[in-house]
């Protein structure tokens, strides 16, 4: 099974089955966070057991990480309060902009965007992303979000997830890929057979999310 093959087929079975518990199963939902999480630390703790100055990364990673981890709980608390869909829209958008660029990247190719760093990222990528993230919104506004009596998007809203799944999600994606070329291996572990690690897959999730919830925070509490 190729690797284009694979990602279908689980996004086919994982996007379902992580949306299904977003929306009827807020403890359940925490409890796969935290744990998740905690795996995609341990990684981490591995990738930078060689750095030269290490105690320095583990500290960072751990506010990176686990204040991540945090955040995604807070919003999910925020939704719960509010009626609103912003953990869904996060989880869906980054998994839909991920799987975009990955297909478009590997379709068309062309120019890199870091060579150096993160071979495998192209333009084509980008853009497919980008163009991923906009119908996404759209229609998630148009048809989805109608079950939200007391919510909608507002345009602000619609130009700032799509700026946090295409742009903030790109740069939490190349900082994984940077401390990956950096230990210099190709995977955080080979825990998701054909996928990687937790972290590889966490990697855009990591940063987008503290920035969703402040922006939820100030734009909403």
């Amino acid at each position: 099974m190729s690797a284009l093959q694979s990602r279908i087929l689980i996004g086919l079975i994982g996007f379902p089955s992580v949306i299904y518990i977003i929306f009827n199963h807020v403890m359940l939902f925490n409890v796969i966070v935290i744990i998740c999480f905690i795996l995609a630390f341990r990684e981490f703790e591995k990738i930078i057991k060689k750095f030269s100055n290490r105690m320095s990364w583990l500290f960072f990673g751990i506010f990176y990480i686990f204040g991540s981890m945090i955040s995604l709980v807070y919003l999910r608390s925020i939704d719960v309060e509010l009626d609103s869909p912003f953990t869904f829209l996060l989880f869906a958008g980054v998994m839909i902009n991920d799987s975009m660029a990955f297909i478009a990247g590997k379709i068309i190719g062309g120019p890199k965007i870091l060579p150096k760093i993160s071979p495998k990222k192209t333009y084509a990528g980008l853009i497919g992303g980008l163009i991923g993230s906009i119908i996404f919104i759209y229609l998630s506004d148009k048809f989805f979000l109608n079950g939200f009596s007391n919510f909608s998007l507002t345009d602000l809203d619609k130009i700032f997830l799509v700026f946090v799944f295409n742009i903030v999600g790109f740069f939490g994606d190349s900082f994984e890929s940077y401390i990956k070329r950096k230990a210099q291996i190709k995977d955080s572990s080979g825990l998701l057979l054909g996928h990687g690690g937790m972290l590889d897959r966490l990697d855009s999730l990591i940063l987008t999310t503290p920035v969703t919830m402040f922006y939820v925070i100030a734009y909403y509490l």
